[in-house]
């Protein structure tokens, strides 16, 4: 992401939050209890998310490690059975140019 769409996001994100708080305060909560509220709730919805990319992500790295593996099994195998010549020439051009 470019710098200045998480700046930005940052930026909306505590504008809502100064936005909810400020509500809250107008309602009549106190101003400790909103924040705190307001502060925990948000703190349990990023636990929320980060529970489910876990479990979403264990789900699917079986697949992911299965796939893996058959292209390590299939490139070693492509290796092996691949003849190398010794006297071909040997090229770095766009390899290590300083």
């Amino acid at each position: 992401m470019n710098p200045y769409q998480v700046m930005g996001g940052i930026a909306c994100c505590t504008l809502i939050f100064a936005g909810v708080v400020t509500f809250l305060t107008v309602q009549g909560v106190p101003l400790l209890m909103a924040f705190l509220g307001v502060y925990l709730l948000a703190i349990w919805i990023m636990m929320g998310m980060q529970r489910r990319a876990r479990q979403l992500f264990e789900e699917n790295s079986g697949v992911k490690y299965q796939r893996r593996h058959d292209r390590e099994v299939l490139l070693h195998t492509d290796i092996e059975t691949r003849a190398i010549d010794p006297d071909a020439p040997f090229s770095t051009r766009g390899h290590f140019q300083a």
